[in-house]
């Protein structure tokens, strides 16, 4: 199991200490659409410390997405994704510096898609990467 999914089994959370690592990566992304809607709550609110709070927390959770890409087995799928996750980070940063939701509202369209696909993968076929 990667570093970033070890890291991030080891939190408090009891829902998280018995997951599977298909189900962390569920979680981070699950965690992310939450930062993301908060921050934008704080923008509109123009409460700049905890906008920038959040969105530290954002670009630390993508980070832990690439972090877990397994860039030998995944080949070219890992390689966009880790080029798509640079990208969002990238966008987040944006937001920050421009304090423009828009930025932060394609991220989450992004996160949205992929987390849509990787929750349909099925369970046998999650199985057989777990290990």
């Amino acid at each position: 199991m990667r570093m970033s999914i070890k890291k991030y089994q080891n939190t408090n959370m009891t829902h998280v200490e018995q997951a599977d690592p298909h189900t962390l990566i569920s979680l981070i992304m699950q965690h992310i659409l939450g930062n993301l809607a908060a921050a934008k709550g704080a923008l509109d609110r123009k409460d700049i410390e905890n906008k920038n709070k959040l969105l530290g927390k954002v670009m630390g959770l993508i980070g832990e997405l690439q972090d877990s890409l397994d860039m030998e087995k995944g080949g070219e799928i890992s390689r966009h994704l880790y080029d798509l996750y640079a990208y969002m980070i990238s966008q987040v940063t944006k937001a920050n510096i421009k304090n423009d939701s828009s930025f932060l509202t394609e991220v989450g369209t992004l996160i949205n898609e992929i987390k849509s696909a990787w929750d349909a993968i099925p369970a046998n076929i999650r199985q057989q990467y777990d290990r």
